[in-house]
């Protein structure tokens, strides 16, 4: 894999693999047909989270297999042609996350995660005991 020379690096080389991807430089609010319309040819989409970040112009991708993902990786980092959506280059780099959890999921499936506001007392003053009872 040879350095980016210069520029903005497409790709980040030195990221451990992951099945998921992190596509940025999207156009703005890119629907979700785009992005698979994109990543589809490498392997089969398990998940996508389109519009993160400040500018709506990121999204993460999941592929089924890790070895989809890199192939995705692989090609854009050795074609001439960059990766692009709507004639816009985006950039590709394994995502830190190995998987993509987001409000995909069925509306039954129960949350784990409380967020608890407490106002008025100090920070040590409360514990996870204390907010459990």
């Amino acid at each position: 894999m040879a350095p980016g020379q210069g520029g903005q690096q497409q790709f980040r080389y030195t990221q451990t693999p992951s099945k998921v991807l992190h596509v940025r430089n999207l156009p703005w609010e890119c629907t979700e047909e785009e992005l698979v319309a994109l990543c589809e040819p490498f392997g089969r989409i398990v998940n996508t989270m389109c519009n993160v970040g400040a500018n709506k112009n990121q999204a993460f991708v999941e592929f089924v297999d890790l070895n989809q993902a890199i192939s995705m990786v692989s090609y854009y980092a050795s074609s001439s042609e960059p990766a692009q959506v709507r004639g816009k280059t985006v950039y590709i780099q394994y995502s830190n996350r190995q998987e993509i959890t987001n409000n995909k999921s069925s509306g039954d499936v129960p949350g784990n995660v409380l967020l608890v506001t407490i106002e008025g007392v100090e920070a040590g003053d409360v514990s996870i005991d204390v907010i459990h009872s």
